[in-house]
């Protein structure tokens, strides 16, 4: 799967307002790898806390360039 598709599914599943936040250009092609075990924990949860979230989008924010 690509990087700008497991980011969409994860803005998705975090029920992201702000669409784009997650751009694709943002992250370096060898971050692919952490942006997938985000992508693999969200998508095999049904629930999510509020914590979490922000928790994950903290933790993307940080591998963006």
């Amino acid at each position: 799967m690509d990087k700008e598709t497991m980011l969409k599914e994860i803005e998705e599943k975090l029920k992201v307002v702000n669409k784009g936040i997650l751009k694709p250009e943002d992250f370096d092609d060898s971050q692919k790898e952490e942006i997938e075990d985000y992508h693999k924990m969200l998508t095999s949860r049904n629930d999510i806390s509020a914590m979490e979230q922000t928790a994950i989008l903290d933790e993307l924010s940080k591998l963006r360039k």
